[in-house]
């Protein structure tokens, strides 16, 4: 099926029970498709044996300045219900709203009878904000209340790419520094992997923090003291020379210069840039999520 006609197939099935949505059970396909594949939202689908059965969007609840809390979405065939589909959207919504750099996610219309949506997203971290009395026409039970959900991102670990399904990952515990001096241009280092934020591999016995700060003399020559922390993501990385697949599990802090010292490892060179300029620079997707967190 076309991408209209499997939104139709899961929108009109689930519209048409008239218990979860305010859509009305005639409404259109022209409407189904404008609301989940418009031009201004993300979508995603769900598959089992080639046959899409669920589906959500992620939008921004708000404009301008309400659009870093998120919105989102979601519908799954009533014959794929009970398979664990809209727990596996639901988590792959919160990842994807972190990767794009909301910071919350809002529900605003969630029906009270919904009793195993509600336990789903509360299970999943919401927390019912507000209830709004008789707010929805319920096709069997008549005027039923509405909640409004909410949930922080900050706990949502964002992951960056994807290990190969014929190579196991190696986990790699990182740590990496946004270094800012005072005109707020970001330290960069050139390196073999290609253009990163000043970090690297976490050693035995060291935390994070301490990892920052001696890759940070190491490959930059400064020595740094550490604002705090800015967040942590899962990066995959693919070596070309070994072929090997490394998972790295990245700590970001944020940091500023405080004296100098002589020499940087070989191969390394690292300079200023501009916030913009390093956005365009960064070759790792999450040190360029870091940049913006």
């Amino acid at each position: 099926m076309s991408d209209r006609e499997d939104v139709w197939s899961i929108f009109h099935a689930v519209v048409s029970t008239g218990d979860t949505y305010a859509f009305a059970p005639d409404t259109s396909v022209a409407v189904a498709a404008d609301y989940f594949v418009g031009s201004e939202m993300v979508a995603f689908v769900a598959e089992v044996d080639g046959r899409v059965v669920g589906m959500y969007k992620l939008i921004p609840n708000r404009r301008d300045l309400g659009a870093h809390v998120a919105n989102a979405s979601f519908m799954v065939h009533p014959e794929a219900a009970g398979r664990g589909i809209g727990r596996a959207l639901g988590d792959h919504c919160l990842r994807q709203a972190r990767v794009r750099g909301f910071a919350a996610m809002q529900f605003n219309f969630v029906v009270s009878t919904n009793t195993r949506g509600v336990a789903l997203w509360q299970s999943l971290g919401f927390v019912v904000m507000a209830t709004l009395p008789n707010a929805f026409r319920h096709q069997r039970h008549g005027l039923v209340d509405a909640y409004v959900m909410f949930r922080s991102l900050d706990d949502i670990v964002p992951v960056f790419g994807a290990a190969r399904p014929d190579i196991s990952p190696i986990a790699r515990p990182s740590a990496y520094a946004l270094i800012y001096d005072e005109q707020r241009r970001v330290a960069v280092v050139r390196a073999g992997g290609g253009i990163l934020l000043p970090g690297g591999g976490i050693d035995d016995g060291e935390t994070p923090e301490e990892a920052a700060v001696r890759e940070s003399a190491e490959e930059c020559a400064l020595e740094i003291r550490v604002v705090g922390p800015r967040g942590r993501a899962v990066q995959f990385v693919h070596a070309r020379e070994t072929k090997d697949c490394f998972e790295k599990h990245s700590t970001f802090f944020e940091a500023t210069p405080v004296s100098t010292r002589q020499g940087v490892i070989p191969d390394h060179s690292w300079q200023w840039l501009s916030p913009a300029a390093a956005q365009w620079a960064l070759t790792y997707p999450s040190h360029r999520w870091a940049l913006n967190t």
